[in-house]
């Protein structure tokens, strides 16, 4: 029996299969170091909420400690008694810390003093402000808040036994100048409490004043607040 044999039968080229596995192989790697990157994007893109800056809600419960005021359209001393602040603002971060604006109100007991005005007298009166404010950046856990506020004040509104004058009554415009200090705490990524002690200067027309007497009034502050960020990250 004949054994045929195949003269164009040839050996496999290991050449040939040597370039297919480094083929494939380069092939896997571009494709690995493509994905990479594009699974990175999509695990770490944040939401829209987090990359906006942050803003938050601010508000307080203050105690005030306060001087007398000369006022000059009456040309009376108001001595002014302690009184609570209402405070509420509202905070925008940015890298070196927090602009925003605020509003307070306070009603001050007052007893009126000078010529013509009952020795009796008493009343209320109350003051306003209007404020732009800067503080240090909120930071994760405990942190110390350093606060500067400046911006419009208004005296006004007195209730009480004394009969005023147009005047007297007028709603009287000053400058408000305050520096804080204090300590924050989170209590969750966009909640935290605040202890700050301000130091005011409010700043009043000279009208009316008899030579020696001070047109400024220096407040203590003490105030604690609760924010809320409800947008963006610290």
């Amino acid at each position: 029996m004949r054994t045929r044999t195949f003269r164009n039968a040839q050996p496999p080229r290991h050449r040939d299969v040597g370039r297919i596995v480094w083929r494939a192989a380069a092939t896997a790697v571009a494709v690995a170091a493509l994905a990479t990157p594009l699974e990175a994007q999509l695990i770490k893109v944040p939401s829209m909420l987090d990359v906006r800056a942050p803003v938050a809600l601010a508000a307080s419960v203050g105690y005030v400690q306060t001087g007398s005021r000369a006022d000059g359209p009456s040309g009376t001393t108001w001595a002014l008694s302690d009184a609570v602040q209402y405070r509420l603002g509202l905070e925008r971060g940015m890298r070196s810390g927090l602009i925003g604006v605020a509003v307070s109100m306070t009603e001050f007991p007052v007893r009126r003093v000078g010529a013509g005005v009952s020795p009796t007298s008493d009343g209320t009166v109350r003051l306003l402000q209007y404020l732009a404010t800067f503080r240090t950046p909120e930071t994760p856990g405990a942190h110390q808040i350093i606060e500067l506020s400046t911006g419009l004040a208004q005296w006004g509104n007195y209730s009480g036994t004394d009969v005023l004058t147009a005047a007297e009554a007028k709603t009287q415009n000053a400058w408000a100048l305050q520096i804080g200090y204090g300590f924050g705490f989170s209590l969750s990524d966009r909640t935290s409490v605040t202890l700050v002690q301000d130091l005011a200067t409010v700043i009043g027309s000279k009208d009316g004043l008899q030579a020696g007497e001070s047109r400024s009034v220096r407040q203590y502050t003490t105030r604690l607040g609760l924010r809320w960020r409800f947008r963006g990250r610290m």
